[in-house]
C-alpha cells in the first residue's frame, strides 16, 4: 500500500478515539504496523527498522533496548477501513477498503483506474502534472516540449524551439502575406504586388502594396469610413424592419379575409359536391340503367354533383302501324352530400306517375 497522509484520507466513518493509525516517524498512515516492546506504540515496519539499524533509541520513550514485532491485528484493522478516494474533492466517486486504494490510484503511473490522479507529462523537459483524463490531450495538443520537426528544412527539436527560435533564425521560412503569396523572408522583392484595402467595402479605394498594407490599414481615415458605413447600415436595417412590419399587417388582414372563404368552401364541399377523399364506391358518369338495376347513385364527375336515377315501366300504347309499344319513364334526382347505402341519411323522394306517388329511392 502506498504511503498516505491523514490529509489524503477520507474516511466513510469516524475512527474510534483509541485507534491511532499515524506513524510517529513518517507521520503517514501506518504501513506494515510494528509494535515496540518498550512503550507499546506502533510504527511503520520500514520506519522502525531504519531506526534500529542505526542503533538509535525508541523515538517515543527513548528506551535503548527494545524489540519490534509485526502487529497483524492492527494491520487488518487499518487495511479494512472504508474510505473514499483521496481525489474525492477533485470529483472521483470511488469508495472501498483502504488496502485497495493503492491499486485504484496507481500513483505515478500513466495507466490507472482513477482518472483524477495527477501524472507527469512523459516529455522530460515538461514534466507538468495533469489528471489522467487530460494527460493525452496535453501531450498531443498542449505540450510545448513535445517533439516537432520543421516542415521546411526537416530540423528536429521541441515544438517551442522550432516555432519560436528556429523559424525566427531560418531566413528561408515562407511568410504568407495578405495577397496569398508565399515568399521567403530574405527575398528583396517580396510583397510589392498591390492588394485591395481590407476596408474597400467601407469605401476605401486605395490599393497598397503587400509590404505597406499594415501601415495603410492603421490610417485613422478608415475609422471615419467605418462610422459612415455603420450609419448607412443602421438606416437600411430600420427600413427593412418597417417593411417587415407593414408586410406583417397586410398578412394579418389577408388572413381575416381568407377565413370567410374557407367557411364557404367547407360548406360547398360538405353539402353540394363529392369530396375527392370520399371513401365510397359510387360510379361516375356514364352509368348503365335497366329495369332490374333499381335506383342507381352516381356522381357527375370526380368532384361533381351527387345524383340518382331509376328506369320505371309505364302504360301500354296501341299504334296502328307499330302494334303495341311499352312506355318507360326515367326519373332523375339531385342530392346534397354523400349517400351511405348502409345507413341512409336522405328522406325518400317520390315522383308522380299514373296518378299516384311512386318512390324514387327506397
Amino acid at each position: 500500500m502506498a504511503q498516505l497522509s491523514k490529509k489524503e484520507l477520507f474516511l466513510v466513518k469516524e475512527l474510534p478515539e483509541h485507534l491511532d493509525i499515524e506513524c510517529p516517524v513518517c507521520l503517514n498512515i501506518l504501513t506494515d504496523p510494528h509494535l515496540v516492546s518498550c512503550c507499546g506504540n506502533h510504527f511503520c515496519g520500514p520506519c522502525i527498522e531504519r531506526v534500529r539499524a542505526s542503533n538509535r533509541s525508541c523515538p517515543m520513550c527513548k528506551e535503548k533496548e527494545y524489540q519490534a514485532m509485526a502487529d497483524k491485528k492492527c494491520s487488518r484493522i487499518i487495511n479494512g477501513l472504508e474510505v473514499y478516494c483521496s481525489n474525492k474533492e477533485k470529483g472521483c466517486q470511488w469508495k472501498g477498503e483502504l488496502k485497495n486504494m493503492s491499486t485504484h490510484l496507481n500513483k505515478e503511473m500513466r495507466e490507472g483506474e482513477c482518472q483524477y490522479e495527477g501524472v507527469k507529462c512523459r516529455y522530460e523537459k515538461c514534466q507538468e502534472s495533469k489528471q489522467r483524463r487530460y494527460l493525452k490531450y496535453h501531450e498531443d495538443e498542449e505540450c510545448l516540449q513535445c517533439p516537432f520537426q520543421c516542415q521546411y528544412c526537416s530540423s528536429k527539436g521541441t515544438f517551442l524551439s522550432i516555432t519560436k527560435d528556429h523559424y525566427e533564425e531560418y531566413r528561408q521560412y515562407p511568410v504568407t502575406c495578405l495577397n496569398k503569396c508565399d515568399v521567403p523572408q530574405a527575398s528583396p522583392t517580396a510583397h510589392v504586388e498591390p492588394v485591395d484595402c481590407v476596408f474597400s467595402e467601407a469605401g476605401c479605394n486605395d490599393n497598397p502594396s503587400c509590404k505597406s498594407v499594415h501601415v495603410h490599414t492603421a490610417d485613422t481615415k478608415h475609422r471615419t469610413l467605418l462610422a459612415g458605413a455603420c450609419g448607412q447600415s443602421n438606416k437600411e436595417n430600420e427600413k427593412i424592419k418597417e417593411e417587415l412590419k407593414e408586410n406583417s399587417d397586410k398578412i394579418k388582414e389577408m388572413k381575416k379575409d381568407i377565413e370567410p372563404l374557407k367557411e364557404e368552401d367547407a360548406h360547398f364541399n360538405n353539402d353540394c359536391v363529392r369530396s375527392t377523399s370520399a371513401d365510397d364506391s359510387y360510379l361516375l358518369l356514364p352509368v348503365v340503367l335497366t329495369l332490374r338495376s333499381g335506383t342507381v347513385h352516381f356522381y357527375t364527375s370526380a368532384c361533381g354533383q351527387h345524383m340518382s336515377a331509376r328506369v320505371m315501366e309505364g302504360c301500354f300504347l296501341v299504334l296502328s302501324e307499330l302494334g303495341s309499344v311499352t312506355e318507360y319513364l326515367l326519373l332523375l334526382a339531385f342530392h346534397k352530400g354523400n349517400f351511405d347505402e348502409l345507413k341512409p341519411k336522405l328522406p325518400t323522394i317520390f315522383a308522380a306517375f299514373r296518378d299516384k306517388d311512386t318512390p324514387l329511392i327506397h
